[in-house]
């Protein structure tokens, strides 16, 4: 597949998305941004400067999915806001993660929510939650990313700073994808994935295969990490959520590994009666 990005300025340009065009924009060059948007489309997003800026907020990138047959949507980008290493606190020191290529990998995300748009359109999938298109777009990164870089660092990137996310706060159990990803990145190796020339081909390989976590298991999870990771929770209680612990542990293991090192990895886990 050829990736056509049309660039209209260092800041403003079009990319594709399936048979669509998807038009992003700096937050520097709003007032560029959205001269380029067909007059048909300027009517479903805010009309003005101010009505993105506030509609951004303080987020590193935002996407306004587009009712039309040609653009699919506005991808609104601020560099300054997209950090390039995450803190976490793990038993009372605290580890940095770099975060190699974010700004890329905070497009790819963005495109992949339009992706999975397109895979409601051409019935793939049915009505998506929030949490559906979270993992999608998260599958389109990865799927993007080993087409680009052949290779699966930057999806392990994802992977990991999903995991390191929720063990600060689990409020990011909304974007937590690592249940699907896991099974993304152990069903298919970089040249598998290198394999299918569109998004939606992979999609139809990988989603008849994909067990999906029900909310009540999140919600379980959710506690579980929460107890595992949270500096409050002081009481130790070995046995619960015992029959989510083997899997926890199987989500957060690399995770830990590549924070701690192999032997602080084992310690941590075992004195947390993972």
């Amino acid at each position: 597949m050829i990736w056509l990005a049309l660039a209209l300025s260092s800041g403003v340009y079009w990319t594709e998305v399936g048979a669509k065009q998807a038009l992003v924009c700096q937050m520097t060059e709003l007032g560029s941004c959205l001269a380029h948007l067909p007059p048909r489309v300027r009517q479903q997003v805010p009309n003005s400067i101010d009505g993105l800026n506030r509609a951004m907020g303080r987020r590193g990138a935002m996407v306004l999915p587009l009712v039309d047959t040609q653009v699919s949507g506005l991808i609104l980008i601020s560099p300054s806001n997209i950090p390039q290493t995450i803190l976490v606190d793990l038993s009372g020191e605290l580890y940095s993660f770099p975060l190699v290529e974010s700004q890329q990998l905070t497009l790819w995300h963005e495109l992949g929510h339009l992706q999975a748009v397109d895979l409601v359109d051409k019935g793939l999938m049915e009505g998506l939650t929030d949490y559906q298109h979270e993992w999608l777009a998260d599958c389109y990164l990865v799927w993007r990313s080993a087409r680009e870089k052949q290779g699966l660092d930057l999806a392990w990137q994802q992977y990991h700073r999903r995991n390191i996310d929720v063990m600060q706060d689990v409020s990011f159990m909304s974007h937590w994808t690592v249940p699907v990803l896991s099974q993304l990145l152990s069903r298919y190796k970089v040249e598998e994935l290198t394999h299918f020339e569109t998004f939606e081909a992979l999609m139809g390989d990988f989603l008849p295969q994909l067990e999906q976590a029900n909310q009540d298991t999140l919600d379980e999870f959710s506690s579980l990490i929460h107890r595992s990771f949270s500096t409050q929770a002081s009481l130790q209680l070995p046995s619960y959520m015992y029959w989510r612990k083997p899997a926890l542990r199987r989500y957060f293991e690399s995770t830990l590994v590549s924070l701690l090192g192999r032997e602080a990895a084992d310690l941590w886990l075992r004195e947390q009666s993972l």
